[in-house]
């Protein structure tokens, strides 16, 4: 009988330290939790959008600003549906500098002879392959973007998923007519795509999609230039509409 005490004892001890062990792991893994708010495993998931990005999408959303009267509702997330893709920045470039020729020419008097000077690229060839070919690897990648502040009260950020469950339904006119109701008659939702730059940052790329109602949307390509240590914006073409 002793024997058998002794091996119960041994098996209980053994239980014990066992349960003791799973209770620090538990305890450990509810410190981890609190101290970040997640699990560890999924801190590591999704990036954010970095300083430079930042400045870039707060100069083009200070022209927005400028433009609008209306409360601005942006996506905290970049957008990397097929919107922010359906472009080709060639293309886009040749047929500003078509239209502008034929401008010109219509503005010649008739029968004369007109003689155009060759204008200078609105962006060297070399950095425009650099900017299509970073805008195309950072679009893999979507990133989330935090709240920027420009010193306009119209502009609130919101996650995509929460401006997909306002506009989910198959009535999208109903779902603008949530939206309309929480932020405003006029208010208007804008995603940006991530930002691509050139090798020297000196030219950077960013697409904007934008929408007020079922059949009122669009997207804007921004293409900015770096002057004097600050962005400005060169061109906007458009790229889609509804």
């Amino acid at each position: 009988m002793s024997g058998i005490s002794s091996a119960l004892i041994g098996i209980i001890a053994a239980m014990e330290k066992r349960l003791n062990r799973f209770r620090a792991v538990l305890l450990l893994g509810s410190a981890v939790v609190i101290a970040f708010g997640k699990p560890a495993v999924a801190a590591s998931g999704g990036c954010s959008i970095d300083r430079e990005e930042r400045t870039v999408l707060s100069t083009v959303l200070q022209s927005m600003t400028a433009r609008s009267r209306s409360v601005i509702v942006v996506e905290n997330r970049t957008d990397s549906s097929h919107f922010a893709s359906t472009f080709n920045l060639s293309e886009l470039l040749l047929r500003e500098a078509t239209s502008e020729l034929s401008a010109q020419f219509e503005a010649a008097p008739s029968g004369s002879t007109v003689v155009l000077p060759s204008p200078p690229p609105v962006i060297p060839p070399r950095e425009q392959r650099e900017l299509e070919q970073e805008y195309g690897v950072k679009l893999r990648e979507p990133c989330s973007i935090p709240v920027m502040r420009n010193g306009s009260k119209q502009v609130l950020f919101r996650a995509p998923a929460q401006t997909k469950e306002m506009l989910s339904g198959t009535d999208l006119s109903k779902g603008w007519i949530r939206f309309h109701q929480a932020f405003g008659k006029d208010a208007e939702l804008i995603s940006f795509s991530r930002v691509a730059f050139d090798s020297a940052k000196q030219y950077t790329l960013v697409h904007v999609s934008s929408g007020i109602s079922a059949n009122g949307g669009g997207g804007e390509l921004y293409l900015l230039r770096r002057q004097n240590g600050n962005w400005t914006i060169k061109r906007t073409f458009s790229t889609w509409t509804t």
